[in-house]
C-alpha cells in the first residue's frame, strides 16, 4: 500500500476507530472491584460505533487465535460495500490497569493495514496547559501493514510491559 493510500485510509477510518475504542473502553466504570483479568470484545463490520460483541475473559494465546482466525478480508469487503459504521475491530481490556488495546483492518482486499491504538489513563492539563492536571482517557493510534508487530504490540500488552509497548509502538510506527 503506498504512502498516500495509507495517510487517505487513515484519516477516513481514524475518527470512527477512534469513537469505538473509547466507547467500548469502559465497560467497569460502575464497580470498585479490580479484577486481574483481561477481556475482548469484538466490532464487526458496520456495526454501530457503540456496538460491540462482549467475548469474555482471555489470554494471549487465546487471542491470538482468534486474531489469526477473524475473518479480517471479509469483513473488510462489507464494509467496503456499506461504507458505514465502524471497520472491523478486535478490542482488549486489561481490567487491572483500565487501559485498552485494540486492532482494527483497513483498505480493501488486495491493500490493506492495520490501526493499533492504545487507550490509557493520562493527566492532562487543563486550557492552554494551565491549571489543575485531570485524569484523561487517552487514545494513540498507529497504522503498520506487519501482522507481526500488532501480535508482538498485544504480547506486551497481556504482560503489562507498558513501558515497552510505548516505546515500541512509537518508534515502530514512527517509520
Amino acid at each position: 500500500m503506498n504512502r498516500l493510500s495509507i495517510k487517505k485510509l487513515n484519516v477516513i477510518l481514524l475518527t470512527s476507530v477512534f469513537i469505538s475504542a473509547c466507547s467500548s473502553s469502559t465497560n467497569n466504570k460502575n464497580t470498585n472491584i479490580v479484577e486481574d483479568k483481561f477481556t475482548w470484545n469484538v466490532q464487526l463490520a458496520s456495526y454501530d460505533y457503540s456496538k460491540y460483541d462482549e467475548k469474555g475473559e482471555i489470554t494471549l494465546e487465546k487471542f491470538l487465535v482468534e486474531f489469526e482466525n477473524f475473518p479480517w478480508i471479509e469483513q473488510l469487503e462489507k464494509y467496503n460495500e456499506i461504507k458505514k459504521g465502524c471497520s472491523p475491530t478486535l478490542s482488549v481490556k486489561d481490567n487491572k490497569t483500565g487501559t485498552d488495546f485494540w486492532v482494527s483492518m483497513l483498505g480493501d482486499k488486495d491493500e490493506n493495514g492495520y490501526l493499533v491504538g492504545y487507550v490509557y489513563p493520562k493527566k492532562v492539563k487543563g486550557f492552554l496547559g494551565f491549571g489543575k492536571s485531570k485524569e484523561k482517557r487517552w487514545v494513540e493510534i498507529y497504522l503498520t501493514q506487519d501482522v507481526e508487530i500488532v501480535k508482538q504490540c498485544f504480547a506486551l500488552f497481556f504482560n503489562r510491559e507498558t513501558e515497552k509497548l510505548i516505546t515500541t509502538i512509537s518508534f515502530i510506527f514512527a517509520l
